[in-house]
């Protein structure tokens, strides 16, 4: 069977080696902010915004590691939806609604703190230990791992959001890249799939994250299935993937066209037209 470079459980633990030097190199970047009302390219947001949601997001993925976080408190801040997109949306506008005007400064502490918080959770853990997050839904749990990639990916991506608005400096290393995919994409590709668009396909694709984790990934219309390093089986569709290049495109950072022609993500096999529509099966919540 092919094995990626790692196992699940080596993911978790480099991920937990490398979050604090992380989490304190996007700490001092917030610190950086001149003009908090400085325009993101998120839509409505500005750098204050951002930074807000940032140190909120880290509070919170790092207590449900650590199995303290309040789902009570949350779920009030999460409609009922059948659509994830729509519950985060409602969840961050209301989030950032009741944030006072000054909140964005006491990012950086949060950031730390979570930093802190996770690393202490992380040790001596089975990574698909089941954690509850009410925006994606009470009674469909994350895994351990998976919030960790999220943790990951918070900070790597709203850090990136944040130095573009405010002219610095970041870059995501292609480990923490892999971490993020390997840790976070197997629960949540699932979870994102725009039912509409992914009615008609019937696909089995595998990607294949250079120096990393390949996924293997099951479409049978809106029902999608991942599989972490999958055993030979038919396959439609590969897509090689440089993983800073995935996790840009994934989020609706970086068009997956520039992603292509720089041959940062390639697809190829049976039937290769289906690696941009596969990518455009998925939603950005």
């Amino acid at each position: 069977m092919p094995r990626s470079r790692t196992t699940l459980a080596e993911d978790l633990a480099a991920a937990r080696a490398a979050v604090p030097e992380f989490a304190e190199r996007a700490a001092r970047l917030v610190e950086g902010i001149g003009n908090p009302k400085a325009v993101s390219l998120l839509p409505g947001w500005n750098a204050a915004d951002v930074a807000v949601h940032l140190g909120l997001a880290c509070t919170a993925y790092s207590a449900a590691a650590a199995g303290a976080l309040d789902v009570g408190h949350w779920e009030t801040f999460v409609p009922e939806h059948p659509d994830l997109a729509q519950r985060v949306a409602v969840l961050n506008a209301t989030t950032l609604s009741q944030a006072a005007p000054e909140a964005y400064l006491a990012a950086p502490a949060q950031i730390r703190t979570g930093a802190a918080t996770l690393v202490a959770a992380l040790a001596d853990r089975d990574p698909r230990e089941p954690c509850t997050i009410p925006w994606f839904g009470a009674d469909e749990p994350l895994t351990l791992a998976a919030v960790t990639g999220l943790f990951l990916s918070e900070t790597a991506l709203h850090t990136l959001d944040l130095a573009r608005a405010t002219g610095q400096k970041w870059l995501i290393p292609p480990p923490i890249a892999r971490q993020i995919i390997s840790l976070a994409y197997l629960d949540t590709i699932p979870r994102t799939v725009d039912h509409t668009r992914a009615a008609t396909m019937h696909a089995a694709i595998r990607i294949h994250v250079r120096g990393g984790v390949t996924i293997g990934v099951e479409v049978d219309g809106p029902l999608v299935q991942t599989h972490r390093d999958p055993a030979p089986g038919r396959t439609d569709c590969h897509i090689s993937v440089d993983p800073v290049a995935f996790v840009l495109a994934a989020s609706g950072r970086s068009s997956q066209a520039r992603q292509i022609v720089t041959g940062r993500m390639i697809a190829y096999g049976r039937k290769p037209w289906l690696g941009p529509m596969f990518a455009r099966l998925f939603i950005h919540p």
